[in-house]
């Protein structure tokens, strides 16, 4: 089973200033997405949600997210995944926030500093950077499962 992305992110061409979601239902219009993000600098990074997942937390929206954010030139990327226990943390014991950032196994030479939250300047944790073509994977592997990827390695992070 595959899943539609609804994806938020800062479009040219887009001036209903509604702040829709556009809709990733395919593998093509994933690698759209991101080579138009590493083409167009975005003010925030992108949000993506998997439109059918559960509704969670104080907004009741899709009880998981993905940030992304790009270095065009370096060709690298990094994402943040909120999970269901950022939103309502167990109390069984699980120590886990439910947020994570991609790690890379072997840190990417020269990458620079990619951020969360832009207007903040907060900084996803080190060694989140990954080259594009792991970004695009693991962005598939969320698309195909709906879940966290596992085609990447994740470190747990205190910053969402």
């Amino acid at each position: 089973m595959t899943y539609t992305l609804d994806v938020w992110y800062h479009r040219a061409d887009d001036t209903s200033g509604q702040d829709d979601p556009v809709a990733i239902t395919s593998s093509a219009e994933l690698e759209d997405l991101l080579t138009y993000v590493l083409s167009h600098p975005q003010p925030h990074p992108p949000r993506i949600v998997v439109r059918e997942r559960p509704a969670a937390g104080p907004h009741h929206g899709p009880d998981t997210l993905i940030k992304l954010a790009v270095a065009p030139l370096e060709q690298v990327g990094a994402l943040l995944f909120l999970g269901p226990e950022s939103w309502a943390p167990t109390t069984d014991g699980d120590t886990s926030t439910g947020v994570y950032a991609t790690r890379a196994e072997t840190p990417v030479p020269g990458a620079p500093t990619l951020y969360v939250d832009n207007d903040t300047k907060t900084p996803f944790p080190a060694h989140a950077a990954l080259p594009i073509p792991h970004v695009l994977a693991a962005l598939e592997e969320f698309r195909q499962t709906g879940e966290r990827p596992t085609c990447v390695d994740w470190q747990e992070s205190q910053v969402s």
